[in-house]
């Protein structure tokens, strides 16, 4: 989720855009507004998608999906990874 103040930033800039669209470009204002929502959207899709967790979200899909990670949680990545006959692989 977006901080407030992110939130805020994207209404106002959707807000400007939409009356500027009415009043002065003269659009119908069902259209106006339209636009000015799909750009709020736009924008906190981009600050969701720009956010400063990665490093948490990150750790969090690597304990969900050990599998997908490429690695075992519960082995030492130092040591040498074993095949079922008990050899290294390669």
């Amino acid at each position: 989720m977006p901080a407030i103040r992110t939130v805020l930033a994207a209404l106002v800039a959707g807000a400007a855009l939409g009356i500027y669209l009415q009043r002065f470009a003269g659009w119908p204002t069902f259209l106006a507004v339209a636009i000015g929502a799909v750009m709020v959207v736009f924008i906190l899709l981009v600050a969701a998608s720009l956010s400063d967790d990665d490093a948490a979200a990150d750790a969090a899909w690597r304990a969900a999906a050990p599998d997908l990670a490429g690695r075992d949680p519960g082995r030492n990545p130092a040591e040498p990874s074993r095949d079922a006959s008990g050899g290294e692989a390669s």
